[in-house]
């Protein structure tokens, strides 16, 4: 097993809306972010019957500019075959439907990731609304839950209309595309069922998010499934890959390629047993997510990354409840506590 990364493609990285190759017939294409993390990484797949697009990116002027160019000068006449979606974050399909409806192309998804598209983008409810904001106001944010009343449903504003059809991706999906054979693997934790497509002839895996290699992906507990367990789904999708090929070259949602993918699982899991440990120590007295959260994440934050912090932390408290190592308890205030278990 490899000691380290090797990123194959070294400081390269695509220049702002054009393409770079990184194996015959894969290109990789890099868009802006308006975030922390500023970029996202999709592919362009060539095809003798023309193209395939994996990942979109962020319903902006940014990425549709981009797009629109790589439509005229790269794609020009040639037909786009699909729009594969790994999972239903808005930088991975915020563009999907503009995309479509400029190609005529399928989108490929996940069911579940697609139902999660679609009913995200539709619900407009102030049941919506109202669900977050009790959610976080019972983790013990006060002020800062009515806050994200303000925001609303974030995810309308960051993606173009979902379809309202698909292609699914399903355990028997094979997807030919350019002489490789892709076959799909799942993992849960990041998104409920996200997709990673692996050809076995080139050992080349498209990773999506579930396979970072630099930062860990946000596992985090949102309020459309307040009592979730995704730090143990996505465990589990890494003990899947334990024992893969160190010298399969993966093609990651953000950052740069690289080999050495056992170095990285035992990095992930590494990270999330100190986090637990973390966690836990501060489960000694009974506390609310928030005042658990602010020993784990000590610098300022914003709201937006707020709300990232308290569902990791909330992630790694209830598989340490699974665990019977910390209990949790509804004050008469309405906030949840948690504490360890006697």
């Amino acid at each position: 097993m490899t000691e380290e990364l090797d990123y194959v493609m070294g400081d390269r990285r695509p220049e702002n809306g054009k393409l770079l190759q990184v194996a015959p017939g894969i290109h990789w294409l890099r868009l802006p972010l308006p975030f922390s993390l500023d970029h996202v990484n999709l592919y362009l797949l060539e095809d003798d019957a023309g193209w395939v697009i994996v990942d979109c990116g962020l319903n902006s002027e940014n990425c549709r500019t981009a797009w629109t160019r790589i439509l005229e000068e790269i794609i020009g006449n040639d037909p786009v075959q699909a729009i594969v979606g790994t999972h239903f974050h808005p930088d991975h399909v915020g563009l999907a439907g503009w995309l479509q409806e400029r190609t005529g192309a399928p989108l490929w998804m996940s069911r579940t990731e697609w139902l999660n598209a679609r009913a995200y983008y539709l619900d407009t409810s102030d049941d919506f609304v109202e669900q977050m904001v009790g959610f976080y106001g019972r983790l013990g944010l006060g002020g800062a839950s009515g806050e994200m009343r303000k925001i609303g449903n974030e995810y309308r504003k960051l993606v173009s209309p979902i379809p309202p059809s698909f292609k699914r991706i399903g355990p028997d999906t094979l997807l030919r595309i350019g002489g490789r054979v892709w076959k799909p693997y799942f993992g849960a934790g990041h998104s409920p069922d996200h997709v990673c497509l692996y050809s076995e002839t080139d050992n080349i895996m498209l990773g999506g998010d579930l396979l970072l290699p630099r930062i860990t992906p946000i596992i985090a507990v949102w309020w459309t499934e307040p009592d979730a367990n995704p730090l143990q789904d996505f465990l589990s999708f890494l003990a899947r890959m334990d024992g893969s090929e160190d010298e399969m070259l993966v093609l990651p949602g953000h950052d740069g390629p690289y080999r050495g993918i056992n170095f990285r699982i035992n990095a992930l899991r590494s990270h999330h047993d100190e986090r637990l440990d973390e966690a836990a120590a501060a489960c000694v007295r009974p506390g609310s997510a928030a005042e658990i959260m602010r020993s784990l994440f000590t610098r300022e934050l914003d709201l937006h990354q707020t709300r990232f912090a308290i569902g990791e932390t909330l992630a790694h408290l209830h598989l340490l409840m699974q665990d019977g190592e910390v209990r949790r308890e509804l004050g008469e205030d309405g906030t949840y506590r948690f504490e360890r278990a006697a």
